[in-house]
């Protein structure tokens, strides 16, 4: 229990006044729900969206997008903003880092947020997404996040990420894999198995990029893998299943 509420707190900005232990050990168990309290998050602003959009499809997805960032608090868009600034400043490595742990946002920070917030905005306002399918592209995403965190090296700089890495357990990892697979087949059938194997790829992607770029993986580029796969899964869904 204590690793859920530890998920909870930490994925999301509800209201959850109960003290946690907050150590490595449980830090590595609570990663088991991160795909599920997503999950439980995209069905939520499916439902908003879908409620609203009958009274307007911008209406909709602007309902949405609230839905979206008040429930997460914009916990990844932080690390999305830091990662932009840093891997498209086309500098040495030490200087990425630098760039990353600054707290003055730029240009290419600015950019990919209205980019991000902006894809998401126009295909909710396009397309009716059904609340399951939208907690299937949440949980998809943080199965991606997973598989940059079991299969690619922390940055030496990261104290976060080395911290959830080394209490991380792949048995947990592919028991999650297990649960999602047979919740998809359940609601939505083997087509929908695509979005979690090319939410996982794109995690892999930006993962090799992150280890070119600075050594490894940190906090910001988890952040940068939610936000960007966020936005990957609804376009493949405008693109090939609407």
């Amino acid at each position: 229990m204590n690793s859920l509420l530890l998920a909870i707190q930490f994925l999301t900005r509800l209201p959850i006044q109960v003290d946690t232990e907050f150590n490595e050990k449980e830090a590595g168990k609570s990663l088991f729900w991160f795909p599920w309290i997503a999950f439980v998050m995209g069905a939520v602003v499916g439902f908003v969206n879908n409620f609203f959009y009958d009274v307007g499809p911008l209406f909709g997805a602007f309902s949405g997008i609230l839905a979206w960032y008040l429930l997460n608090g914009g916990l990844h868009m932080d690390g999305l903003m830091d990662t932009a600034d840093g891997f498209l400043s086309n500098r040495e490595r030490d200087r990425v880092v630098e760039i990353m742990h600054d707290s003055t946002i730029g240009v290419f920070a600015v950019l990919a947020l209205v980019l991000v917030v902006l894809g998401k905005f126009s295909v909710l306002a396009s397309v009716a997404i059904q609340p399951v399918e939208m907690g299937i592209f949440f949980a998809s995403v943080r199965m991606g996040v997973l598989t940059a965190i079991h299969y690619f090296p922390s940055a030496s700089s990261s104290s976060m990420g080395n911290f959830f890495k080394r209490g991380a357990s792949k048995n947990s990892y592919y028991l999650q894999w297990l649960i999602l697979a047979a919740i998809i087949l359940f609601t939505r059938g083997k087509s929908f198995l695509f979005f979690p194997v090319a939410a996982c790829l794109w995690g892999a992607l930006l993962s090799r990029l992150s280890v070119r770029k600075i050594g490894g993986l940190t906090g910001d580029v988890y952040g940068a893998i939610v936000e960007t796969g966020e936005l990957f899964m609804l376009i493949l869904f405008g693109v090939f299943f609407s």
